[in-house]
């Protein structure tokens, strides 16, 4: 797994890190998508386009489950079905659970009179994991559309968890079949338009292919780059101002350009040697991120609709972001963390089982 592997924790530090910057800019993104009219620093923080970071979180995600897949298939003896279904398992308990008690959660404020204007539709799709389906046509401008300041960002949880889906018939193949297909994919985003906020937007299977074959050059001994958190930061300024400034004019290229410096980024987070300190700011926040991603949109939707016109926008925007790093804690530690420790328990005895079977076979 590399020099920066926790096995205690099992979790690469670096790469929590980069969940951390990943995070802030996607709030930072958020933030002008609720307060734009009323607060000039959103107006600013909405010239680069800070949506990248979820590009992020896809590079990340492409990495880490294709190296879980691949582990898991191996703990189940090389069973390909048995290892895909603890793949899946995994997958859905821990991200599944948490996404589906904040849907409730938003569902139940919404019949206690407390609404962010969110449709069943909305709510449908993001616990149906198909919101890049259904907000696609909403945001190139589709009448008749939901709230978006409620559960729109659930589209990217849709995307990983169809891309989880794929992972391991993709790991499956051969290493070169499966970077080819990588390439393929990447190539052909390239050449394709996607304007920022459009249709094709929400289909951003770049950062996906780019954590693929980082996992494939990892296993197979590659020359990748390292830096610090400094220059890692810098590239995240540097792809959300590509974006935004290429966004319409070459869009696909755009996308998949961030893609690729992102997965530079990552490649950098995986070879660096942890250092004997406690974990930084980033890396806690990296650690919160899933948390802090399902609520702090309808947090700030909704502290904004309470408060906005009773207080300063910069004092609501204060409120909303404490209020979404307690409540984040507590979803983490009641639910998140919970889900976690069951899905591997459940991932584990789906390939334990496959080795009793076998050793009974074998006997």
């Amino acid at each position: 797994m590399g020099p920066n592997f926790d096995r205690v924790a099992g979790r690469i530090r670096a790469l929590d890190e980069l969940r951390g910057l990943a995070i802030l800019a996607v709030v930072a993104s958020h933030i002008a998508l609720v307060f734009g009219p009323d607060l000039a620093a959103a107006r600013v923080l909405s010239v680069p386009a800070f949506g990248v970071g979820v590009d992020l979180f896809f590079v990340i995600s492409g990495f880490a489950a294709s190296e879980s897949a691949r582990r898991l298939r191996l703990e189940a003896d090389g069973a390909f079905w048995r290892g895909a279904l603890a793949f899946w398992s995994r997958r859905i308990l821990r991200i599944g659970l948490p996404a589906w008690v904040v849907i409730v959660l938003i569902a139940l404020s919404q019949a206690h009179g407390i609404s962010f204007g969110e449709t069943a539709d909305d709510l449908k799709a993001a616990a149906g994991f198909y919101a890049n389906l259904y907000w696609a046509p909403c945001f190139d401008g589709a009448a008749g559309c939901g709230a978006p300041t409620a559960t729109s960002h659930f589209w990217s949880l849709a995307s990983e968890m169809q891309f989880y889906f794929a992972a391991p018939f993709l790991i499956a193949l051969s290493p070169k079949v499966t970077a080819l297909v990588c390439i393929t994919t990447l190539a052909a985003g390239a050449v394709s338009e996607r304007p920022w906020g459009g249709f094709w937007w929400t289909f951003r299977l770049d950062g996906f292919a780019v954590g693929v074959l980082l996992s494939i050059g990892l296993a197979r001994r590659w020359p990748l780059p390292c830096f610090g958190k400094a220059i890692a930061t810098f590239w995240l300024v540097a792809a959300s101002i590509l974006a935004r400034v290429f966004g319409a004019l070459a869009s696909g290229s755009a996308i998949a350009l961030v893609a690729i410096i992102f997965g530079h980024v990552v490649a950098s987070a995986i070879q660096q040697r942890p250092k004997p300190r406690e974990g930084s700011v980033l890396q806690r926040l990296g650690e919160l991120s899933f948390s802090i991603y399902l609520v702090h949109l309808p947090i700030m939707s909704g502290t904004n609709e309470a408060l906005g016109s009773l207080a300063p926008a910069i004092l609501v925007l204060s409120i909303a972001a404490g209020l979404t790093l307690v409540l984040a804690l507590l979803l983490e530690a009641i639910l998140t963390r919970p889900a976690q420790i069951l899905a591997k328990c459940f991932s584990r005895w789906v390939c334990d089982r496959a080795e009793r079977t076998l050793t009974r076979v074998a006997l």
